[in-house]
């Protein structure tokens, strides 16, 4: 029993190699444009792809909580470890806003101190917008809708590490639609 089953997932695994390996013979699109829509933000990236491991993109976003907000202007480099939609991304940028880290520090200040804080605090501290050098650590999936190489549905999460006067942080998860071409 055990020797039909194992030759039967050879043959099996023999079988879907040969399907799907018609997909690395065709000539893939090496480039894609993508616009990202988050829940309190928006991205338009350019990626080119150079094969199906490994690319590079410029990513341009804008990311929004409330008094919470963030533009930032990276490059990425994605590595798709399985050759997949699944990627893995790292990026290095410049970021500009008020990060999360910075206003939980006012907001929790405030609170242990029932406001006096917010009354030896400079308006332009508690609401000043800073810049600093950006990493982008983050995951995804780029995912063909329809045919290969035509619209994809990018799924991404990642972290906006800003460094500066104070180290910052700011998470974001986007969903968009971009064409391969």
């Amino acid at each position: 029993m055990t020797k039909k089953i194992i030759i039967i997932l050879i043959v099996l695994s023999v079988i879907s190699g040969n399907a799907f390996a018609q997909y690395e013979d065709e000539i893939r699109a090496k480039n894609n444009l993508t616009v990202s829509l988050g829940f309190v933000g928006a991205a338009l990236s350019y990626e080119r792809i150079f094969n199906s491991h490994f690319s590079v993109l410029a990513d341009i976003s804008y990311t929004t909580l409330a008094l919470i907000d963030e533009f930032t202007v990276s490059g990425k480099g994605r590595v798709y470890p399985f050759g997949g939609s699944y990627y893995l991304e790292m990026g290095l940028g410049y970021s500009y806003g008020r990060g999360a880290v910075d206003m939980m520090r006012h907001m929790v200040l405030g609170l242990l101190t029932l406001g006096w804080y917010f009354t030896i605090l400079e308006e332009e501290d508690l609401l000043a917008r800073r810049g600093g050098f950006l990493i982008q650590p983050g995951m995804g999936w780029k995912i063909d809708i329809g045919k290969p190489d035509g619209f994809v549905l990018p799924i991404s999460m990642g972290l906006d590490f800003k460094s500066g006067k104070i180290l910052d942080v700011m998470p974001y998860v986007r969903i968009g639609l971009g064409y391969s071409f």
